[in-house]
């Protein structure tokens, strides 16, 4: 038995918390301030997509998955109506606009590790059993485990074979150096590859 679909991403909640943006916006007359309803769509929105992602977002944490999520195409097409600009303009143009991470860099990636390093902790002999079941599924080829697609999701981070070894072994991960793989190395490999290039073709 394994623990990876005891949840589903459900844009439910973070609906309701872009709608209340919204409704704060009209009611308090800066519908029209972008800076304003960014700081609103971060404080109500940001915390309203991270139900249970601990569980299912580790489908969409590897680089090039990230922007097929639900939430993650309702929280671009909000920011893009805030900019007042075409709902086809490039996402990663648009987050740098807004300074803003993708959820599932900091947000969810963060979320699912903590979850991760809090059940290593645990001196519940059925979690550990469950945990290694899990790994085992993963190691046998199964691709919907959760693990396994932690693990998948380490694929291309600078240090992720550590990350994937310490995973394997039932290891905490070092969230602090994770944040910096994912930011320094991840996120700005994304414009590495865009310098140089012809805006226009690019």
């Amino acid at each position: 038995m394994h623990f990876v679909r005891f949840a589903k991403p459900t844009q439910l909640p973070f609906n309701a918390a872009l709608r209340r943006v919204k409704e704060c916006g009209i009611e308090k007359r800066i519908s029209d301030r972008p800076h304003a309803m960014l700081w609103l769509s971060k404080t109500y929105a940001l915390s309203a997509n991270m139900y249970a992602s601990q569980i299912w977002s580790t489908q969409f944490l590897k680089h090039d998955n990230g922007f097929s999520n639900p939430l993650q195409v309702a929280h671009m097409a909000f920011l893009k109506r805030i900019l007042g600009i075409k709902s086809t303009s490039a996402n990663w143009c648009v987050l740098r606009e807004c300074a803003q991470e993708p959820l599932h860099f900091i947000y969810w990636f963060r979320s699912a590790v903590k979850f991760w390093n809090r059940m290593v902790d645990s001196n519940s002999n059925t979690l550990r059993d469950v945990m290694k079941a899990d790994i085992f599924l993963g190691n046998s080829g199964a691709s919907n485990c959760w693990t396994r697609q932690m693990k998948d999701a380490f694929g291309d981070l600078q240090n992720g074979n550590v990350y994937r070894s310490d995973l394997l072994q039932c290891r905490k991960l070092n969230i602090s150096n994770l944040r910096i793989d994912l930011l320094k190395f991840r996120h700005q490999a994304v414009w590495r590859e865009a310098h140089g290039q012809d805006p226009c073709s690019c």
